[in-house]
């Protein structure tokens, strides 16, 4: 429940968030529910501001397009809570109800539309993107997670743990501008704390790359110490 006295009964709190994240990962690192019906979840958990969402997100029916690792096999699987398989099956024109001009695609602009739909098709593919978003820093410095997280939906595990490595990344910039302004005041030749950092700089950085390919919460110890957050970590 919400600590704040001038809030909703019902609303969300953030340790409720925290607690429904943290049984959705356990789920999926015990092969209960698979990466897309992980990222399905999470989006719901992050929008939702009461507490029924917050439970419909972790044990309700899953969101359209989410695999359900619970469904019954066999012949008496059900293909969808809408479906009329059979004989009696109802077939539907939807061309009767498009709205003028959408065959032609003159509903909204080409490269919108494009973009919208390259952000979701990055969000559906699970904890791919947000490990690619990680280990992107190596070739192509904040670039990378950047345009992960601009492209990514919005609520999307992808989204956030592209900000979380964005954030990482600029923290690291700056740290490391001042090892390298020590190395101008430490006498003696090379500079030996530049070497200590870079090895932490890429252990860091792998590690967030790891716990984002198993879905685990995981913070960077640094970041702890420094909690600068440019981009929002809750993926909005």
């Amino acid at each position: 429940m919400t600590n704040d006295f001038f809030a909703p009964v019902d609303s969300v709190s953030k340790t409720d968030r925290d607690r429904a994240e943290q049984r959705l990962r356990e789920a999926h690192q015990l092969g209960r529910i698979d990466a897309a019906e992980l990222e399905a979840r999470m989006s719901r958990v992050i929008a939702a501001e009461r507490l029924d969402e917050l439970a419909a997100a972790t044990d309700g029916p899953l969101p359209s397009g989410a695999t359900n690792a619970y469904a019954q096999p066999g012949p008496y699987a059900q293909p969808g809570p809408y479906a009329q398989p059979g004989p009696y099956a109802q077939s539907y024109d939807h061309t009767a109800y498009a709205e003028p001009g959408a065959a032609q695609g003159r509903t909204r602009p080409t490269f919108v539309g494009t973009v919208e739909q390259v952000g979701q098709g990055m969000s559906e593919r699970g904890t791919t993107m947000a490990v690619v978003a990680h280990l992107l820093p190596f070739v192509t410095w904040l670039f990378g997670p950047a345009v992960v997280w601009a492209l990514s939906a919005k609520g999307s595990n992808t989204r956030r743990e592209a900000a979380k490595a964005f954030n990482w990344q600029l923290i690291a910039f700056v740290i490391g501008i001042v090892v390298a302004a020590l190395g101008w005041i430490i006498p003696g030749d090379g500079n030996p704390i530049a070497g200590i950092w870079t090895a932490i700089w890429v252990v860091l950085t792998v590690i967030g790359a790891v716990m984002a390919g198993k879905g685990a919460e995981w913070t960077n110890p640094i970041r702890r110490v420094v909690p600068l957050e440019v981009l929002n970590e809750r993926g909005r």
